[in-house]
């Protein structure tokens, strides 16, 4: 089995390599409910069941996605198409000393009223590329060359409505994938979740996490990444956006 396929089965975009925490890094008391709903979103996410995941989300546009991570309008390079998957390179200051200054937006082509358009579907921050992750590297077409201009401007535009706080918008210019079904994957199985409490200057909670996870039964895979939860009407619950799954 192919890393690609792992991550096309477990329905991750793109597995990109997050900075492992540094020794000096402090950790901060993660709240038992929030462990808890963390535990419930990764393996919710393992299984594909975006249901599950979907009730774990917020519901009010600025929990969903405030604040922005970026500190000002980063500098986008790169941008590239194939077919309905599209990215681009970006790297500026962060507002979380925690995130590495780099990283890619991931989009997906949609059609909305007969009009095609660009929306974000995740982002990620990483100091280096795996050679795992299932994103395209170029435009392999004149036709995907066409839409490198629409990408940068779908995301210059999803970031300065980021900055300036306007959530309505951003979730407008979001790739809900959440809201797409997905099959389960009937041969991969969440073993084991260990997570750790980190301080962030962004609202909310971000915890780091290990998953071991099982394939076919008998292949051990060891991922990790991090996730930002916020509290909204006394529950806490995961923002999707800036969620990491590092294979």
């Amino acid at each position: 089995m192919s890393g690609k396929t792992a991550l096309v089965i477990i329905g991750v975009a793109v597995a990109l390599a997050q900075p492992g925490p540094s020794e000096s890094e402090p950790t901060v008391p993660l709240p038992a409910p929030a462990a808890e709903v963390a535990r419930g979103f990764l393996n919710a996410f393992v299984r594909n069941d975006r249901a599950a995941i979907s009730e774990m989300l917020p519901k009010e546009p600025k929990n969903l996605y405030g604040p922005s991570p970026f500190s000002e309008l980063p500098e986008f390079t790169k941008p590239r198409a194939d077919t309905r998957v599209g990215a681009i390179d970006f790297r500026g200051p962060m507002a979380d000393s925690g995130l590495p200054s780099k990283g890619i937006i991931v989009l997906r082509l949609v059609e909305e009223n007969d009009v095609r358009a660009w929306r974000v579907r995740q982002i990620y921050w990483y100091d280096k590329l795996p050679p795992e992750a299932d994103i395209p590297e170029t435009s392999p077409t004149a036709e995907d060359r066409l839409q490198e201009p629409s990408l940068r401007r779908a995301a210059t535009e999803f970031v300065e409505a980021w900055l300036r706080q306007d959530y309505e918008t951003v979730d407008s210019l979001t790739f809900h994938w959440w809201n797409v079904p997905r099959d389960p994957p009937k041969w991969v199985k969440s073993k084991g979740i260990e997570l750790t409490g980190r301080p962030t200057e962004l609202d909310g909670l971000r915890a780091d996490f290990v998953v071991k996870l099982r394939f076919a039964r008998v292949i051990p895979k060891t991922v990790r990444g991090n996730l930002w939860l916020v509290q909204e009407d006394g529950e806490w619950r995961v923002r999707p956006l800036t969620f990491s799954f590092d294979f």
